[in-house]
């Protein structure tokens, strides 16, 4: 068996548009022939992907930042936040007066004033037509977010509390980082239960195939790509990522949208 890659989705695969380059769907595809297995490993959950990209003959899948982890479409592994973190983090969101959602890997819920006002910051963020379309299929209203009880994650929004308060306040019970927009604020961000990250995915994904850690590279530009870009034998970061991305990575390749995969995958010699 040969390597695993893994890829972040939005800013590596696809760009803020909703648009993957040619050149990377011709990368993969080189990679794969070569006897290397492509794994999706993203901050979304599943039913946020693109239907056409989980189509694209992936041989794995880590969702929801690590909550989620799926070898050949068979689940790997699987975690649920418990009822009492769920409920400290709807108060905190619903106290912040921030736009957010519980995403469960069949649907995002959200209440019916975050539904609304979600969609009008997508509108306004110029979200291609896939991505507007992706989050309208998979939303349901809920004034009860916290009553669910298969959460991954939550995502948030325009929140009245700074990104290092939200994390100050849940630091006990969740880790909080950026959102993975193409320009970041501090009033944006993830929510993911303690210790679960695109890193522990890909250690369960590994552990499950069989695959050595030292035959890993992961590909990222975000702030929740961090923990897998240190965790991966290589770690390559987007010509659009962040600079702390940057720094963690072992090689930096072009942007998104200059042909960045397949100049990493052709310099790493993986296809």
């Amino acid at each position: 068996m040969g390597k695993a890659l893994f890829f972040d989705i939005d800013g590596t695969l696809v760009n803020f548009q909703g648009k993957m380059p040619e050149s990377a769907k011709q990368a993969l595809q080189r990679v794969k022939e070569n006897g290397h297995l492509i794994v999706i490993c993203s901050g979304r959950s599943v039913c946020q992907i693109y239907p056409w990209l989980l189509d694209m003959n992936f041989d794995g899948l880590i969702a929801a930042a690590g909550a989620y982890v799926e070898y050949n479409q068979q689940t790997v592994f699987e975690h649920h936040m418990d009822k009492k973190t769920v409920m400290q983090v709807c108060a905190l969101m619903h106290e912040a007066q921030a736009i957010y959602s519980a995403q469960t890997k069949s649907r995002i819920v959200v209440t019916k004033d975050c539904g609304i006002r979600m969609q009008k910051r997508f509108q306004a963020m110029r979200a291609g037509r896939d991505a507007t379309e992706q989050l309208n299929m998979s939303m349901e209203i809920d004034e009860h977010p916290e009553w669910h009880s298969d959460i991954e994650k939550f995502n948030f929004f325009d929140s009245s509390l700074p990104l290092s308060e939200v994390r100050r306040r849940l630091e006990k019970s969740c880790d909080v980082t950026a959102m993975s927009f193409n320009v970041p604020t501090d009033r944006d961000g993830e929510i993911s239960a303690r210790g679960i990250n695109k890193a522990l995915g890909i250690q369960k994904f590994i552990e499950h195939v069989g695959i050595k850690k030292e035959d890993t590279v992961a590909f990222g530009d975000g702030a929740n790509d961090l923990d897998m870009l240190a965790y991966a034998q290589v770690g390559v970061a987007m010509g659009n990522a962040l600079d702390e991305i940057k720094r963690q990575a072992d090689y930096v390749t072009t942007g998104i949208d200059e042909d960045g995969i397949a100049h990493a995958v052709s310099a790493l010699k993986l296809g």
